[in-house]
């Protein structure tokens, strides 16, 4: 019989460094006084960023970058830093080729829980490191049940026939991992929070880090909640603001999950928005997020940022249905964004589930690089009521809009031919207009154009427009600023 064994966790405070498990917090991230990331205080749809705002976008080829020891993972940022990116997704993932555990193998398979695999954690404090040093915001996930589903569980230390410090008679399957917390499992519950805590005693040097329960979710309220409040007890006694989401496997859950422990959860997770078979395409896309944020508006003390870690749609559609096609991954891309969401990544280029940080993926952080540059997204709204199709049916034409109005309308079009109306709403004569071309990343040189009112002040459905058609079967952003 395995004997159960731990070693206690000592937390503590100490001239204001924080010391977890006799590890120290750097010097140069216990000197940090910018504000760390966190809800825009003027605009809690958004995130800010050592008091700036900041609009989170990016793409990588893996989700647990961490893992990718080394140059190339150093190479991955800096390519992503120089498209315009400042964003990834780090899963605590250990099933791809090349990955190791977090634990100590003490022979062939077999893991001592109780002791920890120093390179594991050394690559987690490079990667914590190194995308502090870019100003990258790091969005972790806790748990993936993939790593445990099918043969990885009879591979992966938490299995009891794979380390040595208990029997199946603590956890006989995977299903049972997931139910420490319902049924009170102390022993596999001291394991899981030993390595939770370990996590966090990186995690909680810097202040570049969001935090995610689970991929893909089902294991229900008792499982994330306890993991969820865990972590926002550890940040108090470090001193440290977190902030904490839970990505349902459903889009809608994770929004009704969010707003009913609004106490817990401050911020959205609503990626699996971004895929065929959980989400929609195209105009359904769209609908879905304009759906859930009226519904976020009016969350007691006001809405949160709601975030796409990933964006889905990597290939042809028929070889993954439920991901979609690459041209969709970049329509999605845009649409969120466009959307008013905080953050927009592509997901990982494996087996057509994403595009990554692939040339295409490039294409477009460097285009949305040059957009946020011109368009105060945290003053814009999305509004889709001021535009008019000018086709015969409305499924033909796609093109999504987000303004201040009275100030300025930006419309995203979709690769293809595409003439709309839009309606300034307010009074004026003229706009000036500048196209984007997403594919070159550069503005057109801007030019004037009037306002055609339709009747007088006086007359029922009196309006403005100005007729917008793409200037090529590209995708194009079309940004219009009001002439005072």
């Amino acid at each position: 019989m395995k004997t159960h064994t731990l070693q206690p966790l000592r937390r503590a405070l100490f001239a204001g460094a924080l010391v977890l498990s006799g590890w120290t917090l750097p010097a140069a991230a216990a000197a940090e006084e910018k504000a760390p990331i966190r809800p825009h205080a003027a605009n809690t749809w958004y995130w800010e960023y050592h008091g700036e705002p900041v609009i989170l976008v990016g793409g990588s080829h893996r989700d647990n970058l961490f893992q990718w020891e080394g140059q190339p993972m150093i190479d991955h940022l800096d390519l992503l830093v120089s498209v315009g990116g400042n964003y990834v997704r780090c899963t605590f993932s250990d099933r791809n080729p090349g990955d190791i555990y977090a634990f100590k193998e003490i022979e062939d398979g077999i893991y001592d829980l109780d002791q920890w695999n120093d390179a594991y954690w050394e690559r987690l404090r490079v990667f914590l490191r190194e995308t502090h040093n870019r100003g990258i915001i790091v969005q972790i996930t806790l748990w993936d049940p993939f790593d445990l589903a099918a043969g990885n569980w009879f591979r992966n230390p938490w299995g009891p026939d794979q380390n040595i410090n208990y029997d199946d008679d603590v956890i006989a399957s995977r299903d049972d991992f997931y139910d420490s917390v319902r049924s009170e499992n102390t022993v596999m519950l001291d394991y899981q929070k030993r390595f939770v805590d370990h996590i966090l005693e990186h995690t909680l040097a810097y202040d570049h880090v969001l935090y995610n329960i689970n991929n893909e979710s089902r294991k229900g309220p008792v499982w994330e909640n306890f993991w969820a409040k865990h972590i926002l007890a550890a940040g108090e006694a470090a001193g440290r603001e977190v902030y904490v989401t839970s990505m349902h496997f459903d889009p809608s859950n994770a929004v009704r999950h969010a707003m009913t422990y609004r106490d817990i959860y401050s911020f959205i997770e609503i990626s699996q928005n971004n895929q065929d078979s959980r989400g929609g395409r195209g105009q359904a896309h769209w609908d879905n997020i304009m759906f859930w944020r009226k519904k976020v508006a009016n969350m007691p003390g006001g809405p949160v940022p709601m975030n796409n870690e990933k964006v889905y749609g990597g290939g042809m559609g028929y070889r993954n249905y439920s991901s979609g096609t690459s041209r969709e991954a970049e329509n999605r891309f845009w649409r969120n964004i466009i959307a008013g969401c905080a953050s927009s990544r592509f997901h990982r280029d494996v087996v057509d589930w994403g595009i990554g940080l692939t040339e295409r993926a490039q294409i477009n952080l460097r285009a949305m690089s040059r957009f946020l540059e011109k368009v105060d997204m945290l003053s814009s709204h999305p509004h889709n009521d001021l535009i008019t199709v000018r086709a015969p049916t409305r499924g033909l034409m796609e093109a999504y809009v987000t303004a201040n109005i009275g100030k300025h309308y930006a419309v995203y079009f979709p690769a293809g031919r595409y003439v709309v109306d839009l309606d300034p709403w307010v009074y004026v004569d003229q706009l000036k207009l500048r196209w984007l071309s997403i594919e070159d990343g550069e503005w057109s040189e801007p030019e004037i154009v009037d306002v055609e009112w339709e009747g007088s002040q006086d007359d029922w459905g009196f309006r403005g427009r100005v007729r917008l058609e793409t200037p090529t079967n590209r995708a194009f952003v079309a940004l219009l600023e009001v002439v005072e």
